[in-house]
């Protein structure tokens, strides 16, 4: 296997919304129930002499909108070395539901701010994961099918940004989409949304593999 691109001491930035969240703020160490929990693990079995700091600042519900007001503070002050971002799906239901400043060109514009911010101010270097949407349930409503078909602009936006920010992309969305291809629909999440334990071990994996070189 490729070496990690993690260097001794690094910190690490989990960057957010509920999938990212996962009640980090009950959990002693800060990191939650979900990949951002499931990640160390994966970097002490290959790495623990790296002796990388984590922190996960993703917060449920939030939109792009929440990420610019808090962005001094839980990211700039905080000096990632790292920092991994997956936000989008929530700003995509929120503008299907008449929100305008979170629609796909506002969203596009604010995040390539955030970055920008982020790298000018610390350096750090970005992993960007697709946002998702991963399956519609049995009788999904128009809603659903809505935001189904909508996100595709707001993940081409997380390509052109990765490219952009020499970013490391982690396509979450079709990665989903080839495991669901042979498996029943529930495996990875119990709704479009929300990963089970297998969907974040899915995604914490994804992202372990983003991490090496080459």
């Amino acid at each position: 296997m490729t070496s990690l691109a993690l260097k001794p001491g690094e910190r690490f930035l989990f960057m957010g919304d509920s999938i990212t969240d996962c009640g980090r703020r009950e959990d002693p160490r800060g990191w939650g129930n979900g990949y951002a929990a499931i990640l160390p693990g994966l970097v002490y079995a290959q790495a623990a002499e790296l002796d990388i700091e984590y922190l996960n600042r993703g917060i449920s519900g939030n939109t792009t909108l929440e990420l610019e007001a808090r962005w001094e503070q839980d990211c700039i002050e905080l000096r990632p070395d790292w920092m991994s971002v997956l936000i989008g799906i929530n700003d995509c239901h929120h503008y299907l539901a008449g929100c305008q400043e979170t629609g796909p060109v506002p969203y596009a514009q604010r995040l390539e701010s955030l970055l920008q911010r982020a790298t000018e101010a610390t350096g750090c270097s970005l992993i960007l994961l697709e946002p998702f949407y991963w399956m519609l349930p049995p009788g999904a409503d128009d809603q659903q099918r809505r935001i189904s078909a909508l996100l595709p602009e707001y993940i081409a936006t997380v390509h052109r940004l990765a490219e952009q920010f020499q970013a490391r992309l982690v396509r979450l969305h079709e990665l989903g989409q080839q495991v669901l291809q042979g498996h029943p629909a529930g495996v990875l999440s119990p709704e479009p949304v929300h990963p089970n334990t297998t969907g974040h071990g899915l995604i914490a994996y994804a992202l372990f593999q983003a991490l090496h070189e080459g």
